[in-house]
């Protein structure tokens, strides 16, 4: 079989050779001139396109070079073989008169260069010649394994050429058409050039699967018995009738004879007619005038050859092989910005963490400082008040020791004995005239309130020279008492506070609340938290004031709560409560209430929460101002926390009356103006 076959290539060869024998021998023939054309001054030129096909030259050259001897009798025509691959560039360089090629390489120059077809080549085997090329796959009749194109994936095929239809181009477009994709459907593909009888010889060898092969070339080998019948076998036959070989792809029109806008005119019409007129039905082949490529177009299409070649530059595996250098470039760049990005913004956080703690701590030194700026605003206030304290002391120091000594004259003219230790109680007369009982009440009050002047003009004088006497048991109850009789006495003589206090003390605190500190300070400090009080329900139709005490005992201080009380917690402790129902105060006015030497009056000095802190402080307590936490919102509480003073309370055992002073806590109706405003 293998001699056969090598008998058979030899066979083709000889016949090659032959036909351009030929051809030269038909260029050199003259043919009398005739009335259609003259002898050319310069020879025509033939251009084919090489193939594999047995007996090309004597098949179709040979008919083709007679068609333009015919034409042109006594000129010298020159046959040129140009390969597929450079077909469209020699071409453009050569400019031959005329062209036999494949109909794929013929589509190439008419959209390059402008090719006219004269003619479409059909073999006798074909109905029509549109359907006269394509594509067989063979394999050996043994293989059981492949009966069908499918399964061939993944096998090794043996084929001619790349670029031809007959060659791989139909059995490409097979698969393509199928859904596979053709490019990676063999496991390889080897591609044997023009000497298509190794392509028949590798499949009987086992060397390659399956190969492909011009449709009818294996019924023209078995036909000449060349090879043994049945060997071989067609893989996936269609079942059309366009031709009566088997075949695997679907038909194109085969080879086309192709004038180009250089040619004669009178050349083409001439040879057109010749070659359509040489029709025999013995031929192999015969010239027809018309033919269909748009199969051929669809083809190029879809495979991505010919004027869509483009397409295959955007696939993503061109596109990976062409770009991916500069693909690695940019994501190197990109890596880099990415970094310098991560860096700066890591630089940006470290600065802007370092500018926030920067601002944060000049925001903490601010406000030490408008503390540190307000205390001593605060102190240089206490200072002038000290100042004028001193003075008024002073100055009350005479008067007052003139009245005291204007009472005692009086007493003496009237004959009046006092008894020591009791100032201003009168216990005997000793004159022979009666005294007024009302005389001696008023002689003994003005002798007793000048001596309580006395010792508070010794107080303040003390105070203001910042000598503070030692603390004694001080009842905070009836210190309290004694700030409202003070507060009503300031507000106006023997009117009736309006709205109404209200002194209370619950059960436990019924005994006595005592705490150790300045009775006059005690005083003072309470005076001023009721004043305020008072004024910020002042006009209200349903204002009230109220002062709650009561005796508590307090947890002791822990980790988990530092702080369990509005104040430093003691064991046992005395707490005042000073409640009202004013308007509500804005968030700021509540904020600038509860910062030292900040006043919300609008006249206010900003003194008296001052002066409050200072002598709750100075007595040991703690204060804390807050909201009232009832549903309307109204109103502060502020809450003075004292230690209790248990030895004091010990020693007092003097019966204590009710804290709540009834007479002076309601007494009669007000029909004046509200009181003064308290000291801010």
């Amino acid at each position: 079989m293998s001699f056969t076959l090598r008998t058979f290539a030899s066979a083709a060869l000889l016949l090659s050779m032959a036909g351009l024998c030929a051809g030269t021998v038909l260029a050199a023939e003259q043919t009398e001139p005739s009335e259609a054309s003259a002898v050319r001054a310069r020879p025509l030129v033939l251009g084919v396109v090489e193939t594999a096909e047995p007996s090309f030259d004597d098949n179709t050259v040979r008919p083709v070079l007679k068609a333009m001897q015919s034409a042109a009798p006594g000129t010298q025509i020159d046959v040129v073989r140009l390969s597929s691959a450079t077909f469209e560039v020699a071409v453009a360089q050569l400019k031959p008169d005329l062209v036999i090629s494949p109909a794929a390489d013929f589509l190439r120059i008419v959209d390059s260069i402008g090719a006219h077809p004269i003619g479409t080549r059909k073999t006798k085997y074909a109905k029509h010649p549109s359907k006269s090329a394509g594509a067989a796959v063979i394999a050996l009749a043994s293989r059981t394994d492949i009966q069908k194109l499918t399964d061939l994936r993944g096998k090794h095929i043996a084929a001619t050429l790349p670029t031809s239809v007959d060659g791989m181009l139909a059995v490409r477009m097979e698969l393509a058409q199928r859904g596979f994709d053709n490019r990676r459907f063999f496991r390889s593909v080897r591609y044997l050039g023009y000497s298509m009888p190794n392509v028949i010889e590798s499949v009987l060898s086992g060397h390659f699967d399956a190969g492909v092969v011009p449709v009818c070339t294996l019924e023209r080998i078995e036909a000449e018995d060349l090879i043994e019948r049945g060997a071989l076998r067609v893989i996936s036959p269609k079942s059309d009738d366009d031709t009566v070989c088997a075949h695997t792809s679907e038909l194109y029109p085969d080879l086309v004879a192709a004038t180009f806008s250089w040619t004669d005119p009178e050349l083409t019409r001439l040879t057109t007619s010749a070659l359509l007129a040489s029709k025999s039905a013995d031929a192999e082949f015969n010239w027809y005038g018309t033919s269909d490529f748009h199969r051929i177009r669809a083809l190029e299409e879809t495979l991505q050859i010919g004027p869509w070649a483009y397409l295959q530059e955007m696939t993503p595996e061109a596109l990976w092989r062409r770009w991916r250098f500069v693909l690695f470039a940019v994501l190197a760049g990109l890596s880099l910005l990415l970094l310098n990005e991560w860096r700066l913004r890591r630089l940006v956080a470290k600065r802007t963490g370092e500018l926030k703690r920067s601002m944060e701590e000049r925001d903490r030194l601010a406000q030490r400082e408008r503390a540190v700026r307000d205390r001593l605003s605060s102190l240089e206030r206490m200072g002038a008040i000290s100042q004028l304290c001193a003075m008024i002391a002073h100055e009350l120091k005479q008067p007052v020791g003139a009245v005291i000594n204007y009472v005692a004259v009086v007493k003496l003219k009237l004959g009046l004995q006092t008894v020591p230790g009791l100032p201003g109680e009168t216990a005997l007369n000793t004159s022979e005239r009666p005294v007024d009982p009302l005389l001696l009440r008023a002689l003994a009050g003005a002798e007793g309130e000048a001596h309580r002047i006395a010792a508070i003009v010794d107080r303040v004088r003390s105070y203001a020279r910042r000598q503070h006497a030692d603390p004694v048991p001080v009842d905070i109850v009836r210190e309290a008492q004694n700030a409202l009789r003070s507060l009503k006495a300031e507000l106006r003589p023997f009117v009736v506070i309006r709205p109404p206090f209200s002194l209370s003390a619950d059960d436990a605190s019924k005994r006595r609340l005592i705490m150790r500190g300045d009775p006059l300070e005690i005083e003072l400090l309470l005076l001023n938290v009721m004043k305020n009080a008072a004024e910020a329900v002042q006009g209200l139709p349903d204002g009230a004031v109220l002062v709650k005490f009561r005796r508590e005992t307090l947890p002791s201080p822990s980790a988990e709560n530092p702080s369990p009380s509005p104040a430093a917690p003691s064991a046992e402790a005395v707490i005042v409560e000073v409640e009202d129902n004013g308007p509500r105060l804005s968030d700021e006015a509540f904020e600038r209430l509860t910062r030292v030497s900040q006043s919300v009056k609008d006249e206010g000095l900003g003194l008296g929460l001052g002066i409050v802190r200072s002598l709750v402080e100075e007595n040991g307590g703690r204060i804390a101002i807050t909201r009232r936490e009832d549903l309307s919102g109204r109103g502060l509480r502020v809450t003075l926390c004292f230690d209790l003073d248990a030895e004091g309370l010990k020693a007092q055992t003097a019966p204590h009356a009710d804290p709540a002073d009834k007479s002076a806590a309601q007494g009669s109706p007000r029909s004046h103006e509200p009181a003064a405003k308290t000291a801010k």
